[in-house]
């Protein structure tokens, strides 16, 4: 078992997490505790889930959870976007992050429930 730290799916969420903080900073101050803050929580606590799931033995309930916490991220870029808060280049570059960590929290749930060979 590799250290969650040393898989790629945690990279991934991490320069998530790295996009998050930057773009934060340009939402108007009365919503960046709101809507900033939880923006940045949802990317710390997937950092937390790929963690758990590496460390499970039924990985599934961390992986699902991963995946409704990128819809979450989805969901306030995109209200980011909408608002313009964030530009279309911020918005691409985290949809495309939060696309890659659902492809892959998916394909290791499909390998964790695979029945053995």
């Amino acid at each position: 078992m590799a250290l969650h730290h040393q898989l790629p799916i945690y990279k991934v969420a991490y320069d998530l997490l790295s996009l998050a903080t930057d773009i934060t900073r340009n939402i108007p101050r009365d919503l960046k505790a709101g809507l900033g803050a939880k923006m940045r929580d949802e990317c710390i606590e997937l950092l937390v889930l790929i963690a758990r799931a590496n460390g499970a033995r039924d990985k599934t309930p961390h992986l699902m959870e991963i995946v409704e916490r990128v819809q979450v991220v989805d969901f306030l870029a995109r209200i980011f976007k909408d608002k313009q808060f964030i530009n279309i280049k911020q918005h691409a570059a985290t949809m495309q992050l939060t696309a890659s960590i659902g492809k892959q929290a998916n394909g290791w749930k499909k390998n964790a429930t695979a029945p053995a060979a």
